[in-house]
């Protein structure tokens, strides 16, 4: 099922346009911060849509809420999605998001669930999936993974996963995307829009609508819309919810016009890059079957709950696992102490060497080291603290925040 054989045409503008107010709300009037007016909804909402999509799985939703029936929204993605540098919650694109939809639905409840977590990408997003938002039964969920993927097939592979695994749900999820950028036009819609398009699914690029033709061109400034080089302020959270919700008043109303149909989910297709992320799981250390442990402390974190922790040189720690991909979840940072560096084995052989898990920096970033991939078995984990730290470091140690585990064996296409 390709995007060019969307379910709905674009509705009329006038419909259209006419049910925007409901969806968009207020957008910020007046002249921005550096004194330039802000750009016109209906003169770039078009320019965002970078795959137009299927929106048959909306319908389903849209006559749900019709008839009073209540319904849940979650957004996924890194700190962007979770609303850093938003002034407050209710300021996040996702928040506003949701609250088109309550405007458009009023007599129906609809809840709203964030699972964004920053620093993290879809290569960790497809693992906790299940956790942070299968498991929580949404009828609609945003995804946002273009700033903190990397623009390649690596992480397009993870994205699909993503996509794969909320189009393979039972309930019917309608799935919309979302490309946000960083200060240069940096993401990875590239290759995330080479995924929508294959399995029919809306994508919005922020993108494309707002920082390409105004902050490219010095028509606005990019402190107009952002509050640092990656997190938009009020106004680029706003204008990102109000592409999704733009595009949404006019595709709604083009399922009114066509007589509210409300088809069955149409079937996954086959994969486009592969399917080792098509499932998985975010495992907590507390959980995980511990061999060895010399010098590891619990340590809670405020988004992967209780990890382990050493503080010393020469802690040792061995873990059992099964699963074909296997992933360590580790911090890097300067808090709540000056972690050092560490190796880390599989089966007895060396993955890496030397990590270096201290960065100054007052934010807190959690990589997953893929430790094997498509590789199914029991594994041994096992991670040593080194008496090596980096010159900026006080301490040593590190922290484990969990395991990424897949017990599918993946294809590759």
């Amino acid at each position: 099922m390709k995007a060019g054989t969307a379910k709905f045409a674009l509705a009329a503008l006038a419909t259209g346009a006419a049910q925007a107010g409901v969806w968009v709300g207020d957008l910020p009037g007046g002249p921005l911060a550096s004194g330039a007016e802000p750009p016109a909804l209906e003169e770039i909402w078009r320019g965002g849509v970078l795959v137009p999509g299927d929106f048959s799985r909306f319908g389903r939703v849209w006559g749900a809420l019709e008839r009073g029936e209540d319904a849940r929204i979650a957004v996924i993605g890194g700190s962007i999605t979770q609303g850093a540098r938003a002034s407050s919650p209710e300021k996040s694109w996702g928040r506003l998001f949701c609250d088109g939809w309550r405007r458009a639905f009023p007599g129906a409840r609809i809840d709203f669930v964030n699972a964004g977590i920053g620093a993290t990408g879809s290569q960790i997003g497809a693992f906790r999936l299940k956790r942070d938002v299968l498991d929580k039964a949404p009828d609609i969920v945003a995804v946002e993974f273009a700033v903190n993927d990397a623009n390649n097939r690596e992480c397009a592979e993870s994205f699909e996963g993503v996509v794969r695994q909320l189009l393979a749900d039972p309930r019917g999820i309608a799935v919309i995307l979302l490309g946000m950028a960083d200060h240069r036009g940096g993401n990875a819609q590239e290759w995330q829009a080479r995924v929508a398009e294959h399995y029919g699914v809306p994508f919005v690029s922020w993108r494309d609508a707002l920082y390409v033709p105004f902050v490219k061109t010095g028509r606005i400034a990019w402190s107009d819309i952002a509050a640092d080089s990656v997190h938009p302020n009020d106004v680029g959270h706003a204008y990102a919810a109000a592409l999704l919700n733009r595009l949404l008043a006019d595709r709604h109303a083009a399922w009114t016009e066509v007589g509210r149909p409300t088809p069955a989910p149409p079937p996954l297709p086959e994969p486009l890059f592969g399917t080792s992320f098509d499932g998985g799981e975010f495992l907590r250390m507390a959980d995980a079957k511990i061999l060895e442990s010399g010098g590891f402390f619990p340590l809670r974190d405020q988004c992967w709950g209780e990890g382990l922790a050493c503080t010393n040189a020469g802690a040792r720690i061995r873990l059992e696992v099964e699963g074909a991909t296997v992933a360590l979840l580790y911090r890097i940072g300067r808090d709540p102490y000056d972690w050092g560096k560490m190796d880390v084995l599989l089966d007895g052989e060396p993955v890496a060497r030397g990590l270096d898990c201290y960065r100054d920096q007052w934010w807190w970033k959690t990589p997953a080291l893929f430790l094997c991939k498509d590789r199914p078995g029991r594994h041994v984990v096992e991670v040593v603290a080194l008496p090596e730290k980096n010159p900026a470091s006080g301490g040593y140690g590190c922290h484990l925040t969990g395991l990424l585990v897949s017990s599918l064996q993946g294809t590759q296409k």
